[in-house]
């Protein structure tokens, strides 16, 4: 029986994270995954739909060339070959994470784990299908030994109720984002993030796209201006946005031609149907979790997920639990933090101090376009708050590249930036200077004094600094 240090279940993010820096700081380790290496992300997500937005922002690029004087005449878009250039992507990614985990001296085991016992893990091998959609076990068993067990199983979409198990219009955002044929009518449940990005990648490529969204506006977490702007956005490129609708069926059956979405408007009890070739739900994700397998550890969870601690313990001795099983959050960052801290704790020296999980400054990106970034909490008391914006048509890059929608928000308390928000071109390369000025507790002034290069996108964060500083 081969014996470890730590055994990690789930090659995601977080996952995959936790097992290299196990292996660095000289553990022996294991990782079990049931489907392909690298999780969601590397395969189902990140990586597969920042490809495809890639895709659409060159289509976008060309579709508007002609105001930078560049004519494209009867340009086309092969979907086949969009999906083509997607899954090439997956596999490198693929693999490197499988190098990685190789070249750190971690053990790989394809098949699905359950731990009978406490340090015992039991894995049934598996193989996956071509297309990676199903497991085959062949019926091969083993078991390993080890110290410490890491939970790092993922998340899964949520379906409602009343939308059938068996309907074929209906699609899992891992479904859509691997599909090699374009739909031409295109019906999105849900307003966030996931569906923003769907709705951006689609509406790009040529499917006509509608969201369905149940709160009063899309991006509802986000600040009102936020929401406003990328809907007037989405309108101008054709998404049609039906905020304010409460979805009661989607309807359609085999040998049917169209699906249909059925909606109530929450606002004058008024009714909608939507017709639609594919019917993509994104109203969130859930952890996923073996209640059965979890109560015989004693390892506590509840509706959210996986209940830890500050430094990734779970309730029972030597289990740990990281990335989006834990109902901390299912951002890809959030969790590769966890894993280097769930690792970090696991090899600590004796008598040295655990490593804390701080979840205080997370910037949060959707991949639309263009895109929206946020970072810190937004006050709910804004007493002696100050609040300042500042238009992308200030900064001189932008009117230089032709990208002027968007603008940059912060939340300014004691000489602090608190929080600040922002949508427009590639700003998800400019906000860490905001983020690290939060973690930090940096002054506006000390930031807004230091010389940003000219013209670069980065000095709309000077420039709204300097507002803060002369306010």
């Amino acid at each position: 029986m081969r014996k470890y240090t730590a055994v990690v279940i789930g090659a995601g993010p977080a996952g995959h994270t936790a097992a290299v820096r196990l292996a660095q700081l000289g553990a022996k380790v294991a990782v079990v995954e049931r489907d392909y290496v690298g999780g969601i992300c590397t395969n189902w997500g990140c990586t597969p739909s920042k490809s495809m937005i890639e895709a659409a922002k060159i289509a976008r690029t060309v579709k508007e060339s002609a105001k930078y004087g560049i004519h494209v005449q009867g340009f086309t878009i092969d979907f086949k070959e969009v999906a083509a250039r997607r899954d090439e992507v997956i596999l490198e990614a693929r693999a490197e994470v499988t190098e990685l985990l190789k070249s750190a001296g971690v053990d790989i085991y394809l098949g699905e784990a359950s731990i009978d016992e406490p340090g015992r893990v039991r894995i049934r091998a598996g193989k996956l299908d071509l297309d990676g959609y199903q497991m085959h076990y062949s019926g091969a068993e083993e078991v390993i030994e080890t110290e410490h067990i890491v939970l790092a199983t993922g998340s899964q979409p949520l379906i409602p109720d009343f939308v059938g198990q068996n309907n074929p219009f209906v699609v899992s955002s891992n479904r859509l984002i691997s599909i090699g044929e374009l739909p031409e009518r295109l019906a999105i449940v849900g307003g966030g993030v996931i569906g923003l990005e769907f709705a951006t990648i689609f509406s790009n490529l040529g499917s006509r796209v509608t969201i369905v969204e149940y709160m009063d506006r899309i991006l509802a977490g986000m600040d009102p201006d936020i929401s406003s702007e990328l809907t007037r956005l989405m309108l101008t490129n054709g998404v049609r946005v039906l905020a304010g609708h409460q979805v009661t069926a989607v309807d359609g059956s085999p040998g049917s031609s169209q699906g249909v979405v059925k909606a109530r408007n929450l606002r004058n009890s008024g009714t909608v149907e939507i017709e639609a070739d594919a019917v993509l739900i994104a109203i969130g994700r859930k952890p996923v979790i073996e209640p059965e397998m979890l109560g015989r550890l004693g390892v506590a969870y509840d509706e959210k997920g996986i209940c830890v601690d500050d430094y990734l313990r779970t309730s029972a001795p030597g289990v740990w639990a990281i990335g989006d099983a834990t109902g901390k959050s299912i951002l890809a960052h959030v969790g590769i933090q966890q894993g280097m801290v769930c690792a970090e704790n696991i090899m600590r020296l004796q008598g040295e101090a655990l490593r804390e999980m701080d979840y205080r400054v997370i910037p949060a990106v959707v991949y639309s376009i263009p895109e929206v970034v946020s970072v810190g909490q937004v006050p709910a008391d804004l007493t002696s708050v100050g609040v300042y914006k500042t238009p992308f048509t200030a900064n001189l890059r932008a009117n230089i590249e032709g990208y002027q929608d968007g603008f940059l928000k912060i939340w300014v308390k004691d000489h602090r930036v608190v929080a600040a928000q922002v949508i427009g071109h590639g700003v998800s390369e400019l906000m860490q200077e905001l983020a690290n000025m939060i973690a930090l507790n940096t002054p506006v002034e000390a930031v807004a004094r230091i010389i940003h290069a000219h013209p670069t996108y980065s000095e709309i964060v000077r420039t709204v600094l300097e507002e803060a500083v002369e306010d």
